[in-house]
């Protein structure tokens, strides 16, 4: 899990490419982690008005949907890209949310101060991140004692056959080209037996963990 050689740049035309591509997934996959996020700090989190943050927001779909569950949450979206925090700060505004702010800055560094967080989230960016330990160690540093960490990425330990399987509806949805390109990034992807050894040496109790083509695991301080 040492500093990656790839790294996205999720910058100018690339963030409106994604951001648009990403759109008609509300359904798929920021609706249904939201419900997830929210059934996990109603079981764990004890302050009504929870504090929760999102390592590598990009066009800060996925925020939007938690507001809209936990509408009493104060939500920050943190991400390298000055050109993704515009574009969510945009959709924030359009959908009339004050309670989203952004800030810019690495996931290796986040700008929040030490035990901040009564939860902190993570949707397919994990892998990303050009140093995947020092981005677990920061969140665990700006989560609040008892908060929890709710991480969902692609499983890099997942039988490569069924991976391809799993990719025949991508290629009738979004054509060849496109899903080729995105089945090559599987080999950025990170074994979650590995991502789960260095949350509980950092010290979160993990409570949850689920693995399939995507895994989740959840991690209490």
């Amino acid at each position: 899990m040492s500093e990656k050689s790839f790294h996205h740049s999720w910058n100018g035309e690339h963030a409106q490419k994604f951001a648009k591509s990403v759109e008609n997934m509300k359904k798929s996959r920021y609706i249904p982690f939201a419900k997830e996020i929210y059934k996990f700090i109603e079981r764990f989190v004890k302050n009504k008005n929870p504090i929760i943050l999102d390592v590598g927001c990009g066009p800060g779909y996925l925020l939007i949907e938690i507001a809209k569950l936990i509408p009493n949450s104060q939500l920050i979206g943190v991400d390298f890209s000055e050109d993704m925090l515009r574009i969510a700060s945009e959709k924030a505004k359009e959908k009339g949310l004050n309670s989203i702010t952004f800030k810019q800055g690495p996931a290796e560094k986040i700008p929040i101060a030490e035990a901040h967080n009564d939860a902190v989230v993570c949707l397919n960016s994990l892998h990303d991140f050009n140093d995947t330990e020092e981005t677990l160690s920061e969140i665990y540093r700006i989560t609040k004692k008892n908060g929890i960490f709710v991480l969902k990425d692609k499983n890099g330990a997942y039988p490569k056959w069924k991976v391809v399987l799993g990719f025949i509806p991508l290629v009738c949805k979004s054509g060849l080209k496109r899903t080729i390109k995105y089945f090559k990034s599987n080999e950025l992807w990170l074994d979650p037996e590995k991502i789960k050894k260095k949350m509980e040496e950092l010290g979160f109790k993990i409570e949850y963990q689920e693995k399939k083509l995507d895994y989740l695991i959840v991690g209490r301080k």
